[in-house]
């Protein structure tokens, strides 16, 4: 563990990323956007009435759906382009030619796009002391929430991984990235809303008695991060059924297996043998 932590990749990916004025000005900023929209809406709630303890859910959901909404977009650009990146400097040979495996390769090439990411959320912790501080909010939803950002963090990243090293070009496969993440997102609520319909309509009588119909729906649901980051936050957003299953540990163990599948698929394309067999076969 300590070999891997101290591998020459790591060492220079980190001081590269966090050694910048840059980075200095993206928390900077990032802290500021997040802050203002909190006390901005603070400001705006408590001039029509007071806030009183225990009624600010409203400042937890608008927090929570803001800062989604950021790792969203922050997290897959990070890594979409440390491979592509890499075969686009043309040093992706020199780095395969070292002691460093490829699943080595992968794993810090997503530590250190993902440590950032890590920074803004840790960063961002302090504001929720605002929302805790009118009660309301439990810890444990607090740690359900966190626990949540974390698996959609190492998703995101695990899935730009897997765009750059399958894709050549780093536009091509960030812009792919984008559009697989906006899939699990939204198409999986289109596809939940979709397919509800539709069976309300086919079984207009039967519907609410089908256990069958009810637990693909309830699987499908689980699969959406809206779906479950609302419920994590108190919030029912689907109006034909209530959540039976627990969806924000479902949530945790299948996209942490579709993480982990994603890491090994990118070592496996990344193996020096297995292209060079491929070339041999070609020529």
């Amino acid at each position: 563990m300590k070999a891997f932590f101290t591998n020459p990749l790591i060492v220079k990916e980190m001081r590269e990323r966090f050694r910048t004025k840059k980075s200095f000005w993206i928390v900077a900023l990032y802290l500021f956007v997040m802050g203002a929209v909190l006390l901005g809406f603070m400001y705006i709630s408590q001039l029509d009435r007071a806030i009183l303890p225990g009624e600010n859910r409203e400042l937890f959901v608008m927090t929570a759906v803001l800062q989604y909404g950021m790792i969203c977009f922050i997290a897959p650009a990070l890594s979409a382009g440390a491979i592509s990146g890499e075969r686009e400097r043309q040093t992706l040979h020199v780095l395969l030619t070292t002691q460093l495996s490829p699943l080595t390769i992968i794993a810090s090439k997503l530590i250190t796009s993902l440590a950032f990411v890590f920074l803004l959320v840790l960063a961002s912790l302090p504001i929720y002391s605002f929302v805790l501080l009118y009660g309301g909010v439990s810890p444990l939803q607090l740690i359900k929430l966190v626990l949540f950002f974390v698996s959609n963090i190492i998703f995101f990243g695990s899935l730009g991984l897997f765009c750059s090293t399958w894709i050549k070009r780093t536009g091509v496969s960030t812009i792919t990235a984008y559009g697989i993440a906006f899939f699990f997102v939204v198409g999986t609520g289109l596809l939940l809303f979709f397919c509800g319909t539709l069976l309300r309509e086919l079984h207009p009588d039967q519907f609410a008695g089908s256990v069958w119909e009810l637990a693909s729906l309830q699987w499908l649901a689980v699969t959406n991060p809206a779906i479950v980051l609302f419920d994590i936050l108190g919030e029912n957003i689907i109006s034909a059924f209530t959540l039976s299953l627990s969806p924000w540990l479902i949530f945790f163990c299948m996209y942490g297996l579709l993480s982990l599948v994603l890491i090994i698929w990118s070592a496996y394309l990344l193996t020096p043998n297995r292209r060079s067999r491929r070339y041999w076969k070609q020529g």
